[in-house]
């Protein structure tokens, strides 16, 4: 009866999925949020001034600078978001102007590690990497981390939690040691 009533306090209390029960996504560049330092293309047809001035990067503000407009915000928007809102800008200036927008330079993922590390932070990975090699930026794991609650939080495309056991990462099971990071994760070390 006492293990009977001790169960539900064993259960964790934030939900999450084991990596290795993860599937591997591929999420296209094309429908990812557009950020401060990615390389984009504009393109107009009848519109030269925009094929002399390419590419863009955007800036700090969220914005580039596009002949004829100026200043046009497009942090957080999608290629085709960004695609409509300079399509509706252009309107009145350029005739049917089916303005395109892709991304020619997707910037470094800037990935967040907090807890149980040497050195918590913010840091830059390579396209690609996992968690093991954020986790040897950040100076490894303390004596006091627990080996089997690594988590990453990931807002995009959908929010989840999930989690890494350190032996599967350093002992190359499939699944968590080619775990991509992307832009935003968060790894928490328990």
């Amino acid at each position: 009866m006492v293990l009977l009533a001790a169960a539900p306090a064993c259960k964790d209390r934030y939900p999450y999925v084991l990596a290795n029960d993860v599937p591997h996504t591929e999420v296209p560049v094309g429908t990812l949020p557009l950020r401060p330092g990615d390389t984009i293309s504009v393109t107009v047809p009848r519109m030269e001034e925009l094929r002399a001035a390419q590419p863009f990067e955007v800036g700090a503000d969220g914005a580039i600078i596009l002949p004829l407009v100026g200043p046009f915000e497009v942090e957080g928007l999608t290629p085709e978001a960004a695609s409509r809102k300079l399509n509706a800008r252009l309107n009145g200036i350029v005739l049917n102007p089916d303005a395109r927008v892709s991304v020619v330079n997707p910037r470094l993922p800037v990935v967040i590690v907090v807890g149980e590390v040497s050195q918590p932070g913010r840091f830059e990975v390579k396209h690609g990497e996992g968690v093991l090699a954020v986790l040897a930026l950040a100076g490894g794991l303390t004596e006091f981390a627990d080996p089997r609650a690594i988590y990453v939080v990931r807002e995009y495309p959908k929010r989840e939690r999930i989690r890494f056991n350190y032996s599967d990462l350093t002992g190359g099971v499939e699944r968590s040691a080619g775990f991509e990071l992307r832009d935003g994760d968060v790894v928490v070390i328990e």
